[in-house]
């Protein structure tokens, strides 16, 4: 008796179409792994009212890669930014932008006190930190940002607050920018985060 090759006759499209499913399993999986670890993540966030004024609250993670990790311990300072939202939906028209900001935030080791240094760049207020760890995790803690005077929004208006969290790379040292716009380690930018509420 002779057989068709294993490529060959009514199995060759069933045989491909497992091979090609193993082939995209494994790279997906790959490659999940290896950006999981070093991702910008906005885990959640409320609007809250004080004396006649919204402020924001959330937490980011602020997980880097090996490559920042290693500029950060070579004293090369970090800038980070919250891009920041509020809309205001229409039904008929496109959303209102009633306000639209960026927070930014340089961290900065200092290898001869062993101190991070955390300063927020629209204050000029700074604070240290003895890790690295408890430094990240103060900066994505994010506590009474205002956002808007109650007097200007509509009452009884549902709003829409909009949030992500990235690396400024175009705020990297010279020599170290070229080569981060080209490398995925310095891609560092979580999604558009979303939540609403109602003034």
């Amino acid at each position: 008796m002779k057989f068709a090759p294993l490529l060959e006759g009514r199995f060759a499209p069933l045989l491909l179409g497992f091979c090609l499913l193993a082939l995209l399993l494994r790279s997906g999986g790959a490659g999940a792994e290896s950006l999981d670890p070093h991702a910008f993540v906005v885990r959640g966030g409320e609007v809250v009212l004080s004396d006649g004024q919204y402020f924001l609250d959330a937490e980011v993670d602020f997980n880097l890669s090996p490559a920042a990790t290693e500029a950060l311990e070579s004293g090369v300072p970090l800038t980070f930014e919250l891009q920041i939202e509020l809309t205001r939906p229409r039904r008929f028209w496109l959303d209102e932008v009633v306000v639209k900001m960026t927070q930014r935030y340089r961290v900065r080791y200092h290898a001869l006190s062993e101190r991070y240094v955390l300063t927020d760049l629209t204050t000029g207020d700074s604070r240290t930190f003895p890790t690295r760890t408890s430094v990240l995790n103060a900066l994505g803690t994010i506590r009474g940002l205002p956002l808007i005077e109650r007097r200007r929004r509509n009452p009884g208006q549902a709003y829409q607050i909009w949030l992500r969290a990235g690396l400024d790379v175009d705020d990297l040292p010279a020599p170290l920018k070229t080569g981060a716009y080209l490398s995925p380690q310095w891609r560092l930018l979580s999604d558009w985060h979303l939540w609403e509420f109602e003034a």
